[in-house]
C-alpha cells in the first residue's frame, strides 16, 4: 500500500510540473517572434516568426482574416497596453513589449495610450 501511495504521490508531482511548463510555453513569445516586431506595432506573427499583420492605430479595430490564423503576437510599444478581444469574446491584455502564444482567433484589437498599472 505504500509503495502505491508514492507512485500516485510522484504522478501528481510529474503531472503538475507538465501542466505548469505547458502553461509557461505560451507566456513569452520565441526570440524571433519578439525580436521582428518593430516599434510602434503590435505584430501578429507565424510559427517562423514571419509578420503576417501589423497594427499601430489606437481605438478598437476589427483584425483581418489573416490575424485570426496567427500564432505568436508581440506588443513593441514602448508605454501603450493593446487589449486583445478573442472568437470566444474573452479580452486579455497585451503589456509594452509582452508577447505570447495564441490558442485562438484574435477578432479586434484595441491599442490605448499608456497602460494601467494594474489588471
Amino acid at each position: 500500500m505504500k509503495n502505491r501511495k508514492n507512485r500516485l504521490k510522484s504522478a501528481s508531482v510529474a503531472l503538475a510540473g507538465l501542466l505548469a511548463a505547458t502553461c509557461l510555453s505560451g507566456a513569452t513569445a520565441s526570440p524571433a517572434a519578439a525580436a521582428s516586431c518593430p516599434w510602434p506595432y503590435v505584430c501578429f506573427q507565424d510559427d517562423n516568426g514571419t509578420i503576417l499583420t501589423m497594427y499601430k492605430d489606437t481605438g478598437w479595430q476589427t483584425t483581418s482574416a489573416r490575424t485570426r490564423t496567427a500564432r505568436w503576437v508581440t506588443n513593441a510599444r514602448n508605454e501603450d497596453c493593446a487589449w486583445l478581444k478573442f472568437s470566444s469574446g474573452f479580452i486579455d491584455q497585451l503589456r509594452p513589449g509582452q508577447s505570447f502564444g495564441l490558442g485562438s482567433g484574435v477578432v479586434a484589437i484595441n491599442i490605448t495610450y499608456g497602460c494601467p498599472t494594474s489588471v
